[in-house]
């Protein structure tokens, strides 16, 4: 399947049973790696609030954070909801064993993204609503 992103719906952050999950492709949240630089975030390793995702490790999406992550899910879903049934989206600039570069081509359905980033929102959207933290598990 390749690299991942998983984001786990949880109680409290002392609580290790999740209450709703998703995965997100590797692929998916480098492409829309931008706007989840605009989240405002918990990095529980240096025990710092900062804004956006880690890459590597682990972020707590607290109360604050969960709201925009929402929106922003929404808004890419919203975005990806009007491409073809498949789509190709472009993806790192990558070298070959002779040098030469290229961007890969990151070839999806639409529901590879958009019903991913809809339920991520969903989870959002709970997590706003009850109290809940999101904990996100970076590659």
């Amino acid at each position: 399947m390749g690299l991942t992103h998983e984001f786990f719906l949880l109680r409290s952050e002392s609580d290790d049973e999740p209450v709703e999950q998703v995965v997100l492709s590797d692929n998916l949240v480098l492409y829309i790696w931008d706007s989840f630089r605009w989240i405002p975030a918990f990095n529980p390793s240096t025990k710092e609030n900062h804004v956006g995702l880690n890459y590597h490790g682990i972020t707590l999406i607290r109360h604050e954070g969960a709201n925009l992550l929402k929106d922003i899910c929404l808004s890419w879903s919203s975005l990806f909801s009007l491409a073809p049934s498949t789509l190709q989206l472009t993806g790192d600039f990558v070298m070959d064993e002779n040098g030469n570069g290229r961007y890969e081509k990151l070839n999806f359905t639409r529901d590879d993204l958009t019903k991913p980033l809809t339920t991520l929102a969903a989870i959002a959207d709970r997590a706003f609503l009850e109290n809940y933290i999101i904990v996100h598990h970076g590659i």
